[in-house]
């Protein structure tokens, strides 16, 4: 027998999938803002660099990931 190949192009989750991780990293990411709330240090990131600051979230990395992409595909359609 031979071993399988690994296909370097990955699943694309089902709608479903893409829903509850998004609810589940939702989740997760508010509680731990919550608790980084009233941090000093991280409330002065904010302030110097709120975007850096922000993308420790996976919420808002997958934002920024989705903003991107439609710029993009606004940019071919045009």
């Amino acid at each position: 027998m031979t071993a399988k190949k690994k296909t370097t192009k990955t699943k694309k989750d089902s709608a479903l999938g893409r829903f509850v991780r998004a609810i589940d990293t939702a989740g997760r990411d508010a509680d731990i803002a919550r608790r980084s709330s009233s941090d000093p240090e991280f409330r002065r990131g904010v302030r110097d660099d709120r975007r850096a600051t922000l993308s420790s979230f996976r919420t808002v990395k997958d934002a920024l990931v989705d903003r991107e992409r439609i710029q993009k595909s606004k940019k071919a359609k045009s």
